[in-house]
């Protein structure tokens, strides 16, 4: 029965998944055979029969923005098992890789809901005014480090199938803005807080708060200058207004981080992690 369930979760993540092209690849088919050219590199031959008649259709289709279930939505049940076998041997190959979170941004106007606690919190809650007829844009504000609260709400988010956007300055010399974290697409805040982890040189930290939020304990709230409150502000507005632009710039889907000593902005992008339990262990 495990068994069964893995193989289940698997065929399901892998439906779920929104695969592109890894590299601006020529089709070229022929009878029985298609053949992926990109430069004098990258070469890759495939072969089965008559794979010349649907195959570089649905590989022109790999742009990031579908889901491969909806990719394969009108292929009958033989030719869909096909299809997914190929495509997994190619995301194997890294001939195929998951779109971006741009790729799948779709625009709507907003309402917002905003969350949490701290001045940062009070701020946007008085800027921001809620609209309840429309979906929202989760944003969670945090002065403190409660990571158990921050996934939960995250979580909740993603069962919605609403984006989601984390604020914090609980780490005291740092705040964090979070990628606008999409709910089928991209990685999510279990993924970027599991990167925090690896590169911490005390990761034994992250797993004793994570454990301390969920037993419902304190955190003590971190205090932050009113002029950087400002940057944090004026940065998580703009990341909101930009989720309802068509085509947004890439920054609303990097992180960005704020240093209290320099007031400096640095971007990073934030990886899909393969391992996440909170998104690759199921999405909605």
């Amino acid at each position: 029965m495990k068994l069964l369930g893995a193989i289940g979760r698997n065929v399901f993540l892998m439906n779920h998944r929104r695969p592109r092209l890894a590299y601006p690849f020529t089709v070229l088919p022929q009878a029985d055979t298609v053949r992926l050219v990109a430069g004098e590199d990258f070469r890759y031959t495939l072969t089965g029969p008559a794979l010349e008649t649907w195959l570089p259709d649905l590989l022109v289709r790999c742009t990031g923005k579908l889901t491969l279930d909806s990719l394969l939505a009108s292929f009958d049940l033989q030719r869909r098992a096909q299809a997914q076998q190929i495509i997994e041997r190619l995301y194997g190959e890294r001939v195929l890789v998951d779109g971006p979170a741009a790729a799948a941004h779709v625009v709507r106007q907003y309402g917002r809901q905003v969350t949490g606690q701290g001045v940062l919190y009070e701020r946007l809650c008085r800027e921001l005014m809620p609209d309840e007829g429309r979906p929202s844009v989760n944003v969670l504000c945090q002065d403190r480090l409660d990571y158990a609260a921050a996934l939960a709400a995250a979580r909740k988010a993603r069962l919605a199938l609403e984006p989601f956007l984390w604020v914090s300055y609980g780490a005291q010399q740092r705040a964090y803005i979070s990628p606008l974290f999409l709910a089928d697409a991209g990685p999510c805040l279990g993924c970027l807080l599991r990167g925090f982890h690896r590169l911490s040189p005390a990761p034994e930290v992250y797993d004793a708060l994570l454990r301390h939020g969920r037993d419902g304990l304190a955190f003590a709230a971190a205090d932050f200058p009113v002029e950087s409150l400002d940057i944090l502000d004026a940065l998580a507005r703009w990341k909101l207004a930009q989720a309802e632009v068509k085509e947004p710039p890439a920054a609303l889907f990097r992180l960005h981080v704020l240093e209290r000593a320099t007031m400096e902005v640095t971007t990073h992008r934030v990886f899909v992690d393969p391992d996440c339990p909170e998104c690759r262990g199921g999405r909605p």
